[in-house]
């Protein structure tokens, strides 16, 4: 097991939203939450080409914050509710789950970003984006697309398999560039995209990027897969 060593407190964190129909399962950014001086505020990010498609797919707001131009303050108590209790007797083992140390100081905001508050129910979750970040780090990855992509798959992934990270420069379906999740030399998903502009940054200066399967898990029909990743800090 491999556990974030490096917690990074992030300044903004954006809000996904997919549909819950089968048919359309791509990942839209639809806002954003922004910390100042420990005040959370949530703007959506209207007329951006993702919330555009969004709302041709059935997206039309979170629903305790529905009024689409309007920034909204003190918003951290209702994402915070899409995670378990502090006070929970197993929250040492959920932060295990998402390889924080159980005695790792992390706060709410950092949080929701590392876990992705991420619930069946709604197509929501959250993204840390790791916006201009020098030092190390790591980051627990969810492969996106791998529930589709392994059913065709004739050999399957193990835990502590090498994972590599290749460029699709057009993606066939998003018509925009997108980031493959390799392993044995296989695809088996992609980098979800709110990570892409981070991960090409990455990918194109001199950070070195480790990365392995990290655990599977999910039900047979809903499969899903982690990757553990480790970014080098900038050489000086």
């Amino acid at each position: 097991m491999h556990f974030i060593n490096n917690i990074i407190e992030p300044k903004k964190l954006l809000l996904a939203w997919q549909s819950l129909d089968e048919e359309y399962r791509t990942r839209y950014i639809v806002a954003e939450l922004n910390s100042t001086k420990g005040m959370v505020t949530l703007n959506y990010l209207v007329n951006t080409k993702d919330f555009l498609a969004a709302q041709q797919r059935g997206f039309e707001s979170y629903p305790a914050f529905q009024d689409i131009n309007k920034i909204y303050s003190n918003v951290l108590d209702t994402f915070i509710r899409r995670l378990p209790p502090r006070s929970r007797g197993d929250f040492p083992q959920y932060l295990e789950g998402i390889r924080v140390k159980p005695d790792a100081k992390i706060s709410d905001f950092a949080l929701l970003g590392y876990s992705g508050a991420k619930l069946l129910s709604d197509g929501f979750s959250l993204i840390h984006p790791f916006n201009d970040v020098t030092d190390k780090c790591e980051l627990l990855l969810e492969i996106a697309g791998f529930r589709h992509i392994e059913a065709n798959q004739d050999t399957k992934i193990e835990v502590d398999m090498p994972v590599s990270f290749l460029i699709e420069e057009v993606n066939e379906f998003t018509k925009e560039n997108a980031i493959r999740v390799m392993v044995g030399g296989i695809m088996r998903g992609y980098v979800n995209r709110g990570m892409i502009p981070t991960f090409l940054t990455w990918m194109s200066s001199n950070r070195v990027i480790n990365a392995w399967v990290e655990k599977i898990n999910g039900t047979p029909g809903r499969p899903a897969a982690y990757v553990y990743v480790e970014i080098s800090a900038v050489k000086s």
